[in-house]
């Protein structure tokens, strides 16, 4: 037993076995909890912040608040207080491991994998922001991953209230959370909210996809000011590989100024799926409508689809987390994979449609789990594509599409050509061709209306919503 391991001792009602884990923001044990009789990680936060009424009062009210927000992506509290003098939670022993060994154990995430991730990431912030909650510490330590890639949010323990009714905690030289991952505001001494956390999120995807953040440091100091002063690098500069459409999504959910980036960590999640149809081989140069420069060589293959191995170790992990919980086990639904891709399509995506993508809305969306698949009751269609249209007014599908007419298609056997052609009239009359924007669009296969997220992609827009559902209208 190292020195101030409580290993072997007993708290209150609880039966300390071993360290788990220990931080700045105390020490996760290994716990018996004799009247309940069940085995919890139990969070012991250092004395000298029980002393401190301010943070304590806001402990116990966020705490309170967090086991309330039934959430799947966030651990539920079972128990929180203080006992002799120190504050502690209650909470689930999960098996897995956070985002940082898994960034760690690999360099890079695959994006689906990551995609994936901020879903499930952007899931329970936007039910904290809901209930008047900043998390304010949005990184990969504080992202716990089980063995199927389930996302938990952990460490709401700096959270605060999100109308700022409180003190200012945050100071230069003692800023709570990790330099990298805070939003240039909180360096500017204003209050942490919800596009503070948006901008986080930003950054831990931007890690993710590329292996660093957008502003590396050798200081404290270096990272503030380049966060202040300068623009992220484009995600793609450091990672050709990465579909383009990453880098105007990555661009807007790290923009220095609050009102420039996405209203809510749901929005980022939905703009960050549709940069998936994008491919890696565009013009930025190329006017939208405009057909893009071809190829003139081999095409590339695009990033690994699903890791080859485990990007992340075993055993049971516990971070520096007051927000980690007990409770009954949470799984990700299962989620069939994305049909494979026959070749690449180079899409020409145009500065015009950046600059549109900058200036106005990115379709909100936020993947329905685990019942918002277009799926007919017989199981998958299938259909055998047999000529494309020739029609020069008309736009040319990507490979992987299956036409249903000259006018749209579907991109994933799950998706049926009447709830395609639903999608394709409830975008146009919503507005022009070639602008993003979600829509809910009603199945006949399931006698059920869902949210599609519309982008527009090179000639066509690219519609994802549900479970893996994807029209294509030309």
């Amino acid at each position: 037993m190292t020195q101030g391991d409580r290993t072997g001792t007993t708290f209150g009602r609880y039966e300390l076995g071993e360290l788990l884990g220990r931080g700045g923001m105390g020490e996760v044990y290994r716990a018996v909890d004799t009247k309940n009789d069940r085995t919890v990680a139990l969070k012991l936060l250092p004395a000298s912040l029980a002393a401190d009424e301010s943070f304590a009062e806001r402990f116990r009210r966020e705490s309170h608040a967090v086991a309330r927000l039934g959430d799947p992506h966030i651990i539920p509290i079972h128990d929180y207080g203080e006992i002799d003098g120190t504050l502690y939670l209650d909470m689930r022993v999960v098996e897995g491991s956070d985002l940082r060994a898994a960034i760690r154990g690999s360099g890079k995430l695959a994006p689906e994998r990551v995609v994936s991730i901020v879903d499930d990431v952007a899931q329970a912030l936007d039910a904290a922001h809901a209930a008047g909650l900043v998390h304010r510490d949005v990184k990969p330590e504080n992202i716990l991953l089980t063995a199927s890639d389930f996302a938990y949010l952990v460490d709401f323990g700096i959270a605060r209230a999100a109308d700022g009714s409180e003190p200012h905690l945050t100071k230069l030289g003692t800023a709570i959370g990790s330099i990298a991952y805070l939003a240039p505001e909180i360096f500017d001494d204003h209050e942490a909210t919800v596009a503070s956390d948006v901008y986080s999120l930003a950054v831990v995807a931007f890690e993710a996809l590329t292996g660093r953040v957008p502003h590396p440091g050798a200081t404290q100091a270096a990272t503030i000011k380049a966060a202040l002063l300068d623009d992220p690098p484009p995600a793609s500069s450091i990672d050709p590989s990465l579909p383009i459409g990453f880098d105007e999504v990555l661009a807007r959910g790290l923009a220095r100024d609050p009102a420039q980036r996405y209203a809510t960590a749901g929005e980022f999640a939905a703009a960050a799926r549709a940069a998936l149809a994008t491919g890696s081989q565009w013009s930025p140069t190329t006017v939208i409508g405009q057909a893009g420069p071809q190829p003139t060589g081999p095409q590339p293959t695009g990033p690994q689809l699903q890791p080859t191995g485990p990007m992340y170790p075993t055993g049971p992990f516990y971070p520096d987390a007051p927000g980690f919980s007990t409770g009954a086990q949470y799984y990700a639904p299962p989620v069939a994979p994305p049909a494979a891709r026959r070749s690449r399509w180079p899409v020409a995506l145009g500065l015009a449609a950046v600059l549109a993508l900058v200036g106005g809305a990115v379709a909100a969306f936020l993947m329905l789990r685990p019942d918002g698949t277009d799926r007919s009751g017989g199981g998958p269609v299938t259909v055998t594509e047999t000529h494309t249209p020739t029609t020069t007014t008309l736009a040319t599908p990507p490979p992987d599409s299956i036409p249903c007419d000259t006018t749209v298609g579907v991109g994933s056997s799950v998706t049926t050509c009447p709830f395609a052609a639903a999608v394709r009239d409830a975008y146009l009359a919503a507005g022009p061709k070639g602008q993003a924007r979600t829509v809910d669009a009603f199945s006949p296969a399931t006698g059920r209306s869902y949210t599609m997220s519309c982008v527009p992609s090179g000639e066509i827009v690219v519609c994802r919503g549900g479970n893996n559902a994807v029209v294509h209208i030309y």
